[in-house]
Parts: structure tokens; sequence; C-alpha cells
């Protein structure tokens, strides 16, 4: 100022220099940074021309993997999207975080995070549109925008972009009455029928129309392209395509057979970005890859630096590592109905290890039933006219299972008995005992007690998971273990163990001497005193065996969980508890009433944070107990 008159200062020119600099670094930055675009379908295996469909309309992706890289060993880690998702948005095993079951909400350590946050921090605008879905505490923030409107348009000028554009049209729910309105996109007469699936003609309906929506996501990729190319930025973007796992029918979605975790993945790099893949254009892969590399892998090809607590490794980017012998998969709850599964797949063959192996895989989930081939499929077993290949989805599931993925692709031949390939199930059963070490597996810790350890010590099941004192993994994987090669010959052990002092060893005794159906008296004595435990889940698990074997009525125990205990996750334990002793036990509707009348449904309500975001499950399950 001078004089009240406003003379204008001259900007110095390092100023100058320093606002050019600093709006150049910007477009340096975008223009050294490759934009990232991914395209996800949901719930189908690779049912596409260029994984050698013959039945596929996929002229779209099919042309992506002309002058792309085509993934012919990728696999979603877990077979249903929650959980699948988790291992996406971590780069880590949700089963290490205490996330594994289906729409859990687990608490996470403060230091880490979500990948959109890294990419963040790296310089990028990171969308999503819209699905989230993860098993983790859902308050989480990463995206700069997920939402149905999110898109790498509205990006701030100057900044790469990574964005996910996700498709429902192929999501199981596709095959349920209702929407299952479109016809058939292939010859009922070529479509493959699994042996574990029931040959007629509602089956090869629903297949054949589920290449109708295969065509149509085709469609919604191609759209995407589009977009993308009438942009300009097709020759700056490093394209993805994939599927969140596999699916469609009964015994593929939830299970981690190969149907299940073997997913189609197609990458496109421009020509700018060929460098940052290890493949040609045009080049079929066997490279193993699963979700739990997807993310160091963006942070790879970002430039950016990978967190120590990833336990996946990057496929692409500088940041590249050797590609592993084995992918893992999991399964763990799956909506209303509790199991514990783990696999390991080298591509070739596919091993299966059932924890749980008193429950059949095929447990009734709602959801699934919507589906009309798998009420057809348990009404053609309850009426034994189903084949030994569709009948072992009812039955007990078997300690372990190994299938020869080349010889035996519908995975109906369990080779796990047989002395012929004895050297490989010990190599691949290594090789699962070895990575659930590695990874400090929460799985072991039923669901019910993971709640209520967490909230009443405030530390995350993370945490938990690496407390050596109050979860000696090794000893108790051991214990877990008791069976394999042994049977019978283990009881002496598992009596043992009923009373030792850590309740999740004595837990998985417990689950042992059900899978046996022991009789042992003295086991017999042990497990009766457990079913007065200060843990829920070992008295439902100790009420359950004695109930297996007519030794003692499930119901006083089971009831009183069900009318006393807040942590909706010890309700659901007790309530598939008397599901499965149903037949000898009927259950109580009054009790069913009042727990409904105690226990509001709505999840805001509801004492556990484990709990989803949908219908309480354990009424679910009392639902179906009705219906029966």
């Amino acid at each position: 100022m001078n004089n009240g008159r406003y003379i204008p200062m001259k900007t110095p020119t390092y100023l100058k220099l320093v606002c050019l600099l600093l709006i150049g670094s910007s477009a340096l930055f975008a223009a050294d940074h490759p934009n990232i675009l991914w395209i996800t379908s949901e719930d189908n295996s690779p049912y596409i021309g260029c994984y050698g469909d013959p039945l596929a309309k996929t002229p779209t992706i099919d042309k992506l993997a002309q002058n792309g890289v085509l993934y012919q060993n990728a696999y979603s880690n877990a077979a249903v999207c929650g959980p699948a998702r988790t291992t996406l948005i971590l780069g880590m095993y949700p089963s290490s975080v205490g996330g594994e079951h289906m729409r859990s909400q687990a608490p996470l350590p403060a230091n880490i995070k979500i990948y959109p946050q890294y990419l963040k921090e790296a310089g990028y605008y990171t969308t999503n549109n819209s699905k989230q879905d993860y098993n983790i505490d859902q308050g989480t923030p990463g995206w700069d925008d997920s939402s149905n409107k999110a898109h790498w348009k509205n990006r701030p000028k100057g900044k790469p972009f990574f964005s996910i554009f996700n498709t429902t049209v192929t999501h199981e729910s596709a095959l349920h009455p209702r929407k299952n309105t479109v016809g058939p996109g292939a010859p009922l007469d070529k479509v493959h029928v699994p042996a574990y699936l029931p040959d007629t003609k509602l089956t090869r309906e629903h297949i054949a129309n589920y290449y109708t929506r295969i065509n149509e996501m085709d469609q919604f990729v191609a759209k995407q392209l589009k977009e993308l190319e009438k942009a300009g930025l097709a020759d700056d973007t490093i394209v993805f395509y994939y599927s969140d796992h596999g699916g469609i029918m009964p015994r593929s979605k939830r299970f981690i057979y190969d149907s299940g975790t073997h997913v189609p993945l197609v990458i496109h790099f421009p020509k700018k970005w060929a460098h940052l893949s290890p493949h040609k254009a045009g080049t079929k892969t066997d490279e193993m890859v699963g979700f739990v590399d997807f993310a160091p892998t963006l942070l790879s090809l970002a430039g950016a630096k990978i967190p120590a607590h990833m336990q996946g490794r990057a496929f692409l980017g500088e940041k590249r590592s050797a590609a592993p012998e084995y992918a893992y998969t999991f399964r763990a709850r799956a909506d209303e109905r509790i199991d514990f599964k783990r696999g390991v797949t080298d591509g070739n063959f596919n091993y299966i290890r059932n924890y749980l192996a008193y429950l059949p895989t095929g447990q009734h989930v709602n959801y699934l039933w919507m589906n009309p081939v798998a009420p057809q499929l348990e009404n053609l077993f309850k009426q034994g006219k189903a084949t030994p290949a569709q009948s072992a989805f009812f039955l007990p599931a078997p300690l372990e299972e190994l299938f020869d993925l080349e010889a035996d692709p519908d995975e109906v031949n369990n080779l796990a008995k047989d002395p012929r390939h004895r050297a490989t199930l010990l190599r691949m059963r290594k090789a699962n005992h070895d990575h659930l070490l590695r990874i400090h597996d929460s799985g072991f810790v039923p669901e019910a007690l993971l709640v209520e350890w967490s909230r009443g010590s405030g530390k995350t099941p993370y945490q938990i998971s690496r407390d050596e004192i109050q979860y000696p993994l090794e000893s108790i994987i051991d214990a877990a273990d008791a069976l394999l090669d042994k049977g019978e010959k283990a009881l002496p052990k598992l009596t043992r163990l009923l009373g030792n002092k850590n309740p999740i060893i004595q837990y998985w005794a417990l689950v042992n001497c059900m899978v046996l159906k022991t009789e042992d008296e003295k086991a017999v004595k042990r497990i009766t005193g457990l079913t007065r435990s200060p843990i829920a889940a070992t008295r439902i698990a100790a009420a359950e065996h004695l109930a297996r074997i007519g030794k003692k009525d499930p119901r006083p125990v089971l009831n009183e969980v069900l009318l006393n205990n807040a942590n909706v996750m010890a309700r659901l334990q007790a309530i598939n508890a008397l599901d499965h002793v149903n037949e000898a036990y009927p259950y109580d509707e009054a009790v069913f009433e009042k727990s409904a009348a105690i226990w509001p449904t709505d999840p805001k309500k509801l004492m556990a944070p484990w709990m989803g975001r949908y219908k309480a499950y354990d009424v679910r399950v009392m639902e179906f107990l009705e219906m029966q």
C-alpha cells in the first residue's frame, strides 16, 4: 500500500520457478505412474473363451488376452465374496486378522491399512464402483470415492488413478428363480454338468442360462474399455480383468474346490508400461498368483513401498518377487453355517484339510438353497437316488481330500488314502501346516471365543493370534491334527488333552473326539465335565458330542446359551448344534421365541461387532428348523 493506493508487487523470479516446477512435477508424476483399472465380475469360474471354454461368448476378454497376459493359475484364496475381498483389500490372509468369517467385522491394529490408503499416499486418486464387503471394521477409511458414482474421470487434474468397476450380472442370484429370466446362452445338450451335480434338465437349463450372463458381463468389460479409449487414456492405463471367486452352481461358490477358488485373470499392459510385466503380450502363463498378491502388486506398479505386514508378493512391477509353489485357500463360517477348512493347490493337485470332519461339506445355507438345483440334489440324496459323487456333499467330510486336477477336474475322486499319491499328500499336508504357522492363522479359535476374548481384552484378533501364551499355535495344530494317520489310536492322547489348561487345545481334543464318535468311558467322563466349562464354545461342543452318541440331552446347555448369552456367535454355534441333533432332541419352539424376543435382530443393536450387516444368522437357522 502507498497512500491508500495498491501497488502490485512483482513475483520474484525464483517463486515463479518454484510454481512452475510444482506444476510440472505434478504432471510428471502422473506421466511417470501408470493409471490402473480393475474390471471385476462376480461368482464366475473361467467360463471364458480364451480359457478354452467353447461355449463362452466373450470377445472382449478374449481380445484383451490376445494383447495381454492370461494367468492360468490365479486363485481367489477364498470362495465367497466377503473373505475374498478382505484378502484383496489387505494383501493379507483374513484368517491372520480374524476376518475370515463371512460378514464379520474384525477390528484391525492401527498400523494395518487397506491398500487404497497406501495408493493415496503414493499420489493416486482411488475409486471403487462400488462393492466393498470386507470382513473388517467397515468404518475403515481409504477410498477417495466408493459409491455407484465413483469414477476415474472425477480425479483432480494431473493425478494418476486407480479405479475399480464391478458388475453383479454374473452373481449367484442370477440363477435364483426371480432373476433367472434370460434364455440359454449355450445349447442344453452341450453344457458340461459336473459329476457332483444331477444331470437333469433343471441343472442344464441353469448352466446354459448362465452363459447368457457371461456374455452380458463381457459387454460390461467392453463398456469400461471404450470409456477409457474415448478419454484417450488407453495408452496410459494397465487393465486387470478378474472374477472375485469361482462359481456358480452348488459345491462351487463357498467351497475351496477348484470350482470355487480358480478365477480368470487377464492383464493388459500398454506399450508404455510393458516393462512392468515379466511376460510378453499374448502370453499364457502358469505362474501362481493369489488375491493375497494383488495389493503388494498394486503398490509395486505404483512405485510405492510394500508394508512388511502384507503376506502376498508383488508379481508385477519393480518389486516383483519369485512365484511361489502353492496358492493357499481357506473356508470359515459362510453365512449361518460354521465350518473350518484350509487348502493348498499347486495347479496340478488340490489338497483340502477338513478340520470339522464331523460335519458335511454341504451344510444347508439359505442363500445357496435359493438355486433350485441345490434342493433337487438334496432330495435325490434323501431318496437314495444320488450317485456316490453327489452323495459325498451331504456326508461327513473326510479329514483330508486330495484331487488330481488334470485327471479329475470335477474333483470327485479323493486320492488322500491312495498309497500311490502318499508323497503328494504328505508334501501338501506339510505345506498347509507350515503356512498356518507362518501367517499365525487365528481360525483355530472358535468364533464365539474370539469375539469374547477380543471384547474382553481390547486386543484385536491379529494381536491375540500372535500371543504365544494365550495362543500357542504349534501345540494347537498338533492337537487339531491328532487323528491324521492315527484314527482311534489317537484316543489316549485326546483324552489327556481334554484336561489341558489351554482352552483351544482342549477344544480341538473335543472336536476330534466328536469326529471319532468316541464312547470311551474316560473320554466321555471328561467331556461331560466340559459341559460346565466357563467357555460357551466348549460347553456347546461338549453337549453336542454327548447328544451325538446318545448319552445326554444337550438342550439344557444349548438353551441356556440361547437365552442368556449376549454373544451372537455363541448363540449361532448353539443353534447349529441343535440343528445337528434335532432328530433325536427336537428344538423347543418356546425357547426360540423367547430368544428372538430377548436378542433383537437389528445388527446395530447386537452386542458383537462380528455380526454382519444383515439378518442375524442365528435366527436364520431357527427359521430353517421351524420349516422342517
